[in-house]
């Protein structure tokens, strides 16, 4: 990617290869609105601080380096910590929506 290259473009990228080109999917995940999403995709604007700060959260494995300065490879390792706390933030949302589809959705087979 060049180094002058929209954020969206780089936004576009994550979506595609995390979220199955689920743009809804990514804006829940980073806390965003979809229009906001739209408007990065379509490189109307830019991201701000909070929303970057939100696609790096929700994304840890995207390098901050070639996120924001276009430097180094897209992804960055993960330490042994790192990927334990991924995986136990996986199984706590899996179960959150398991409950939920128990208790509120009234789905009898969670």
């Amino acid at each position: 990617m060049d180094l002058d290259q929209h954020p969206g473009k780089k936004i576009k990228w994550i979506i595609e290869h995390f979220e199955n080109g689920n743009t809804a999917a990514f804006a829940r995940k980073v806390s965003l609105k979809a229009p906001t999403v739209d408007a990065y995709l379509r490189e109307n604007t830019k991201p701000g601080y909070d929303a970057i700060q939100g696609i790096l959260r929700a994304y840890p494995e995207i390098n901050i380096h070639w996120f924001i300065l276009n430097q180094g490879p897209i992804k960055r390792e993960l330490s042994d910590t790192e990927l334990d706390a991924l995986e136990e933030n996986h199984r706590l949302r899996t179960g959150i929506q398991e409950l939920y589809e128990l208790y509120v959705e009234g789905n009898k087979e969670a």
